[in-house]
């Protein structure tokens, strides 16, 4: 889901009666820029005979120009859940450097975000998640909050009374099993061979979104060497399992609670996944070798030209996980770059570290000057009342950013040269010229239909009225 720049809500206000409701805030009376000081370059239009909706017009505008980069671009925060603060920590754990400050900051912020009953959800307003709170919980832990403490005893109750640890997705698993708290074989399988299906057959890795996908490769070379950090008892969760995880109930479709009957994809999956653990059990992989060659030189290639494996967090960590498997040492061009990624998603304030699951530079852009064409397309078609005359004479006096042209073909010069003319993984499956548009500042072999949609139309609304559209 495609997310814009964060906006602060005003709060709710008390019902009124018909004839005292109060006029949204953006209506009241301004002061000039000069005067208020906003160093935003723009004058706000105070005067009594201007139109408060040009008002609200050249004030938003005014905003959102002032955000505009030197470059052309725009790019807001793109805000996530607590996961992103708890799988960093988690994996910082596994790498045993818990002690740099980014994790303590994370570990703030994931106190921040704890819900008063105890647990951690998706979205605010959201119920409690249990594979989120189970991550929080761990991660807390490790950062060395205190178990009796007042926010882990919550925590600790909350996700006992959602089903417990025994109840997390298997997204969640690998993590656990990675820091030694459940066995690989919990997990479900991720044979890297499947990287050697061809295009042709109806099960191949083309077959999949391309985020799944750019998390399946790195994944599948951590399924096959299986690493784990031990941890001592008092770090582990132990107690947050309601039964020993060989008792644990099976993972399901989201959303799929009871056992279908007769045969179906859920049975047919199920019995793979016994066929691959037994395989892996008694070592009858005789394609390995070959298959971890061909993941890691997919994984390698697709860190050319991108933020990263995918632009987003969860292949970026998975990435730096599977490099260590596969022997690359701390120092190599291709472990430091997955680490700069990630940092690059940090946002650093006071005390604590959030992080973002990637950034969104090429939609907010469009977005932007979308929003742009739309304003004034209606100062177009607004009135020419007297105090639409006044509103003017204003802002051409002031010189007002309101005429946006300059940053108008900044924004659409910048846009343009982020269009994608190489083939990417779609082009295995789709036979035309490659052109496109992605989401973040570098993800060449992932462009999308919504970003080159939402391109197209900003490039459009925004051309010159002798422009052929």
């Amino acid at each position: 889901m495609k997310a814009t720049p964060a906006t602060p809500h005003a709060p709710a206000q008390p019902a009124a009666s018909s004839s005292q409701v109060p006029a949204p805030h953006f209506l009241a009376p301004v002061e000039d820029s000069a005067a208020n000081g906003n160093g935003q370059g723009c004058p706000t239009l105070a005067t009594s005979s201007g139109s408060r909706l040009e008002q609200a017009l050249a004030t938003a505008r005014g905003h959102l120009l002032g955000r505009q980069q030197a470059d052309g671009h725009w790019c807001g925060e793109l805000e996530g859940d607590s996961i992103l603060q708890s799988e960093y920590i988690l994996l910082m754990a596994w790498l045993d450097r818990l002690d740099e400050p980014d994790v303590r900051g994370a570990a703030r912020y994931l106190l921040q975000q704890q819900m008063p009953g105890g647990g951690w959800n998706q979205y605010p307003g959201g119920p409690v998640d249990i594979s989120a709170s189970v991550k929080a919980y761990f991660a807390l832990k490790l950062t060395g909050h205190d178990a009796g403490s007042s926010a882990m005893r919550r925590a600790r109750s909350a996700i006992l009374d959602h089903g417990g640890a025994d109840a997390v997705n298997s997204f969640t698993r690998f993590y656990l099993a990675l820091l030694g708290q459940i066995h690989f074989d919990h997990c479900p399988a991720v044979p890297p061979e499947a990287v050697l299906l061809p295009a042709w057959s109806p099960l191949n890795m083309y077959r999949v979104s391309a985020w799944s996908r750019t998390i399946f490769v790195p994944l599948a070379i951590v399924w096959a060497f299986r690493p784990r950090r031990e941890l001592s008892a008092e770090r582990g969760i132990g107690e947050l399992f309601h039964r020993p995880p060989d008792q644990w109930p099976p993972l399901r479709c989201p959303g799929l609670d009871a056992a279908p009957g007769g045969w179906g994809w859920d049975r047919f999956f199920r019995f793979v996944d016994r066929a691959l653990k037994w395989c892996q059990r008694w070592r009858i992989t005789p394609l390995r070798r070959r298959a971890l060659r061909s993941a890691e030189t997919w994984m390698v290639e697709r860190f050319a030209d991108s933020d990263g494996l995918g632009a987003i967090f969860p292949p970026i960590i998975w990435s730096i996980v599977a490099l260590r498997c596969l022997g690359y040492a701390d120092s190599s061009p291709e472990v430091r770059e997955c680490h700069q990624q990630l940092s690059g998603l940090m946002i650093r304030e006071r005390d604590t570290v959030r992080l973002q699951p990637c950034k969104s530079p090429v939609w907010d852009t469009a977005l932007s000057l979308r929003a742009l064409a739309a304003s004034n397309s209606l100062a177009a078609t607004r009135p020419n009342s007297a105090a639409d005359s006044a509103v003017n004479s204003i802002n051409s006096a002031h010189n007002t950013v309101a005429d946006s042209g300059p940053a108008v073909r900044r924004g659409v010069a910048w846009l343009l040269d982020r269009e994608v003319r190489r083939p990417g993984d779609w082009s295995v499956n789709v036979r035309a010229e490659p052109a496109g548009w992605f989401f973040e500042y570098r993800n060449a072999f992932y462009p999308d239909v919504d970003d080159t949609i939402m391109v197209l139309m900003a490039l459009r609304e925004n051309a010159p009225p002798a422009t052929p559209r």
